[in-house]
């Protein structure tokens, strides 16, 4: 199920982007929860606690008390990794997008025409990410567990848990084989014993990594330089 956040300081535009997207999403045979914000500090607070609150954030640019670039900025230092539209009533704040990787934009006089187009391609790119699976056995089930759900792998002698965004996974298996496995798809070996998804990750210092869950794994010190390196690769 989708997670959707949409804000905006003039309500109707809040009612008429929700009552579109339910729409959107009903030809979609989609499922999604939506929460409503007319305050980019109330949204951001959200998401500070919970970077992977949302899939996708509807973002108005103007607004009274924080406007919507300035509020994609913390989003983004946050480890944010939604797609933002913008919804903007001028064209001058386009390329103020860029900044943010924002992944469209629509102007409020085109929302009409524009906002199924948009919706259907914010569907696409989500359906992209999680086309790739790594499928585990387990003593009663073989799971293909999409990528993008995987924050960690950690390794326990040949005990082996996969540490999704909705629980664990424990199985059997050696920690260097699925690193080989997982070759150029953003996984980093931080440490002997843990395997992490690089989009994941919302810091690294000097010894560690913390993850965008608040979970805080080590990082030895001849892995350092390449799990910076694939840090800052995967955030662009």
């Amino acid at each position: 199920m989708l997670s959707i956040a949409i804000c905006d300081d003039e309500k109707n535009v809040c009612e008429y982007i929700e009552k579109r997207t339910v729409e959107c999403l009903a030809r979609a045979d989609e499922e999604a929860n939506m929460q409503v914000f007319y305050d980019g500090a109330e949204l951001f607070s959200v998401c500070r606690e919970n970077p992977s609150a949302f899939d996708i954030i509807f973002l108005d640019i103007k607004m009274k008390t924080i406007n919507g670039v300035e509020c994609a900025k913390l989003l983004r230092e946050t480890g944010v990794q939604s797609l933002i539209v913008f919804i903007t009533s001028s064209a001058e704040y386009v390329f103020s997008g860029y900044e943010v990787k924002a992944f469209r934009y629509i102007l409020k006089t085109d929302l009409v025409n524009a906002f199924d187009r948009v919706f259907g391609e914010c569907l696409t790119e989500l359906r992209k990410s999680i086309t790739d699976f790594f499928t585990v056995k387990t003593a009663s089930e073989v799971r293909n567990v999409p990528l993008n759900d995987i924050l960690y792998f950690e390794s326990n002698r040949r005990v082996l848990i996969i540490h999704t965004q909705k629980g664990e996974i424990t199985f059997y298996g050696k920690l260097d084989d699925i690193q080989k496995e997982l070759d150029k798809k953003d996984f980093i070996r931080t440490h002997q014993s843990f395997l992490v998804n690089a989009l994941k990750i919302k810091s690294v210092k000097k010894d560690s990594a913390e993850l965008l869950n608040g979970v805080t794994l080590p990082v030895s010190k001849s892995r350092a330089t390449a799990v910076k390196e694939a840090y800052l690769w995967a955030k662009r």
